[in-house]
């Protein structure tokens, strides 16, 4: 923001506080988030060391939390954001235009192998980030039961609505407890998971940019030069219509919309389903160029601008500031470190088996220890790396479908 116009935008917010007329809408919403998120990101990006290991997504998303926890957010201001979350669905329009742009605007051949290519070492990186995990944890002294279905499985759950509810809702229903308090020991580790991720994925761009040879830019596989293709950020045309951003908008739109109406028909998630009809759309040659260039634009404008925006309301509204302190034991930060280190560890070792760059490996590998899509976002915002969403999205929600599917049957079993 040029300096004039955010000094006057600020004035307008503190006079809005002040009166306690703060708006939920949207226009008075988009000058607050631009006020309260762009500082924020631009002391993250200025501070050596903190702007390493992603300080911009950092402040954006826990500073927020410590300020509603301690009641210094003005309450008109936290009431406003609240309410302008939960009515917009701001996340799931973030998503929709990243994950959707990004896949619309990719090479097809190059979609097809990022996707089917991310799933061994998926599965490769799971299996060793539990190996290491349990020997961390034993080491700390804790149970070994404890540790794989309540440190372990909910790290690589899937996040929240995906992942810890279900877990939660699946243990209480095995063992009678009660969901409430499993849930509540469920989220502080889904919410250290997510930070510990954060930082890796900053200090892996961090390693990308001192060492050029192990990145890709956001491109995950080494191919030929038409790789370059897959990187939505780059090559944007000229665009002289209008009309063609707005028909590919409303096409992504809609896109969710059918993913919404096929959830309540087959009880799977939305965000998933639309990921597979947007690769299905990709890959049969479905989408014209023009509604290609004009996805490319959508993506863009989002990930540029309303990251840090998104990032501030999540700080607000979802991020669970309390039970993350209330939870905080070396033992158990220790562990749940190790097994996100594992994770990218084995993503980056075996990137150069797969010809992929190992950068763009291991970062869309931690985002299977992500809180679910506001996680992936956090994680490859701080890894500037967001043209990667939609693969980071199969290792999200396929590895945590897959975890929490496998941990449920052998928790069941185990009590039986």
């Amino acid at each position: 923001m040029p300096l004039p116009v955010f000094l006057i935008a600020a004035v307008c917010v503190i006079i809005l506080v002040v009166q306690g007329r703060v708006s939920s809408d949207l226009c008075i919403m988009s000058v607050v988030l631009a006020v309260c998120s762009y500082p924020l990101a631009e002391i993250g990006h200025r501070i050596p060391g903190f702007r390493s290991v992603g300080g911009a997504v950092i402040l954006n998303t826990f500073l927020p939390s410590a300020l509603v926890f301690y009641g210094l957010l003005p309450h008109p201001l936290e009431s406003a954001i609240t309410a302008f979350y939960k009515q917009s669905n701001f996340l799931y329009l973030f998503v929709t235009a990243v994950v959707v742009g990004s896949i619309f605007s990719m090479n097809r051949k190059t979609l097809l192998a990022n996707i089917i290519k991310v799933l061994n070492p998926l599965a490769v990186a799971s299996l060793v980030a539990f190996g290491v995990g349990m020997a961390v944890g034993l080491l700390c002294g804790l149970d070994a039961k404890y540790i794989l279905f309540f440190i372990l499985v909910p790290v690589m759950a899937g996040g929240v609505g995906e992942g810890a509810v279900p877990l939660a809702t699946g243990y209480a229903a095995i063992t009678h407890q009660s969901e409430a308090s499993l849930i509540g020991g469920l989220l502080p580790i889904v919410a250290m998971a997510n930070i510990c991720a954060i930082v890796i994925a900053g200090g892996l761009h961090t390693l990308g940019v001192r060492k050029p040879a192990l990145t890709g830019n956001g491109n995950l596989l080494i191919m030929d030069a038409e790789n370059d293709e897959a990187d939505p950020q780059v090559h944007l045309p000229l665009i002289s219509d209008p009309g063609r951003v707005a028909t590919s908008g409303l096409a992504l739109i809609t896109l969710y919309g059918v993913s919404s109406v096929i959830e309540h028909v087959i009880s799977f998630p939305a965000p998933l389903i639309m990921l597979f009809l947007a690769i299905m759309l990709k890959t049969g040659h479905l989408i014209p160029v023009s509604m290609e260039e004009g996805a490319r634009w959508i993506y863009r404008f989002f990930a540029t601008s309303c990251t840090y925006p998104l990032m501030f309301c999540i700080g607000v509204v979802l991020t669970p500031w309390q039970p993350l302190v209330a939870a905080f034991s070396p033992a158990i930060c220790i562990t749940v470190a190790c097994t996100v280190a594992a994770l990218a560890g084995t993503g980056f070792i075996m990137a150069r088996f797969l010809r992929m760059y190992p950068v763009e490996a291991a970062m869309i590998m931690v985002c299977h220890a992500s809180s679910g899509g506001a996680g992936d976002v956090a994680i490859l915002s701080a890894g500037e790396r967001l043209s990667l969403m939609a693969s980071a999205q199969v290792a999200t929600k396929i590895g945590g479908f897959v975890t929490v599917t496998l941990a449920l049957l052998v928790y069941a079993w185990l009590h039986h």
